[in-house]
């Protein structure tokens, strides 16, 4: 019986509705069907059907006179003899012709008692008035069986989810295990529900960033803006009192030109950021071998104005990748550069790739990043000055397009204290 509601749980929409629909119309003609046999059979037990006839019998004359006579015979009397007429004067008149017909007797409804009268008339609409009943009350069990059975707990299930996530709650989970298409789209919802909650997490995330990042831009502004403001005031100081000559004004004026770059810097590394955002991932099959050697090209005449040798290395054994070579590209020219910037001689590149990841890994013989790049929960460093170790609009770069290509950046350093990083992006 088990068995039974867990296939029937399984089976399809279609299929579960035939068959309750079959179920019903066995129940309702077998029902309908006793129901008619027991009111006939009660109707011939309170009315039999009656085992005698009449016997008329016409007989015509020689006189051209005739006589009749009826009588009453049971069907199947052998032994009964048929009456024969009286007849006078025989010898002047006789039988010329003699006819014979049967009538039969039925038994008569005005007979019966008014008890029985009524149950008679009660078998009659009983006939009729029982199988629609049971048509219309089968039709309704049918289609209430078949939403409790097949409909009620899904649709339950599926409105309470769409309340949950109405309310912004995402921390449940969608149970119904059937194999049906409720279930199927119960299995969707989940799915649905499971996506939706990854990319609030990664809205959140964004947004996290965002208020990082303009949190280091902040930051790094101070500095320049500082400067810009002490020598400003130094300059409405010093300037009335004739007190500074013209190269200590020259002085002051390059100074506060060199932070205005910066501030301009700035500015442009936020804008470059926001377009960095809106930019769409457009994957395709790309011949990895071909793009790889292309890239090693461009990428080692990236790293020759200063003297680094590009050392790369290729341990992926398939032929084709599912990636955006654009977005690849942009990823290695802003990790060469900047290597290119604090290594001493020699940079390593290498591509692996893991399961559905690729990984890539630059490594430099520099001094490695300082403390305050490691130890930052987002590794978000703008501020160009050569007095912060690797840092650059260039590593933010990459971390973002990093993220929209379903992946990430790390940072490290080497055991022999070069900078390390790697990047892993989802093909």
């Amino acid at each position: 019986m088990e068995q039974i509601k867990i296939k029937l749980k399984n089976m399809s929409l279609q299929k579960a509705f035939i068959v309750y629909v079959l179920f019903t119309f066995i129940i309702v003609v077998t029902l309908s069907a006793a129901i008619i046999i027991a009111c006939i059979s009660t109707r011939s037990w309170l009315l039999p059907v009656s085992d005698e006839v009449f016997l008329n019998i016409e007989e015509t004359l020689t006189d051209g006179t005739s006589q009749s006579q009826t009588c009453r015979m049971k069907i199947g009397s052998n032994s009964q003899s048929i009456p024969l007429l009286q007849q006078q004067n025989l010898s002047v008149n006789s039988v010329i012709n003699a006819k014979y017909s049967i009538t039969s007797i039925e038994n008569n409804f005005s007979s019966l008692t008014p008890k029985r009268k009524l149950l008679y008339q009660s078998c009659g609409i009983a006939m009729v008035v029982l199988p629609i009943i049971f048509s219309f009350s089968g039709i309704l069990l049918c289609g209430f069986k078949f939403y409790k059975k097949k409909l009620k707990e899904p649709i339950d299930i599926l409105s309470s989810a769409t309340d949950k996530i109405a309310l912004q709650n995402l921390d449940f989970k969608i149970n119904y295990n059937s194999d049906d298409e409720l279930g199927k789209l119960c299995n969707s919802f989940e799915q649905m529900k499971d996506a939706l909650k990854e990319n609030n997490k990664k809205m959140w995330e964004m947004l996290e960033e965002r208020r990082n990042l303009q949190a280091s831009v902040a930051h790094d502004l101070r500095n320049p803006i500082a400067i810009i403001e002490g020598y400003t005031e130094y300059l409405q100081i010093n300037l009335p009192k004739n007190s500074i000559d013209n190269d200590k004004v020259m002085s002051v004026v390059i100074n506060i030109g060199k932070s205005a770059k910066r501030l301009e810097y700035y500015t442009e590394s936020m804008r470059t950021i926001n377009n960095l955002e809106e930019l769409e991932i457009r994957k395709k099959q790309v011949d990895f071998p071909t793009l790889y050697t292309e890239m090693i090209d461009d990428l080692t005449k990236l790293a020759e104005p200063n003297n680094i040798i590009l050392d790369s290395e290729n341990l992926i054994s398939k032929t084709f990748l599912t990636l955006d070579p654009q977005v690849l590209y942009r990823i290695l020219e802003n990790l060469i550069g900047n290597a290119s910037r604090f290594a001493k001689s020699k940079i390593s590149l290498s591509f692996s790739c893991i399961g559905d990841k690729l990984h890539i890994s630059v490594i430099d013989d520099g001094c490695g990043f300082s403390e305050k790049a490691l130890n930052s929960k987002n590794n978000y460093f703008i501020s160009e000055s050569s007095d912060e170790k690797h840092s650059g609009i260039g590593l933010t770069i990459c971390r973002i397009l990093a993220q929209k290509h379903g992946g990430s950046l790390i940072l490290g350093n080497t055991q022999a204290g070069g900078a390390m990083v790697k990047i892993i992006l989802t093909i």
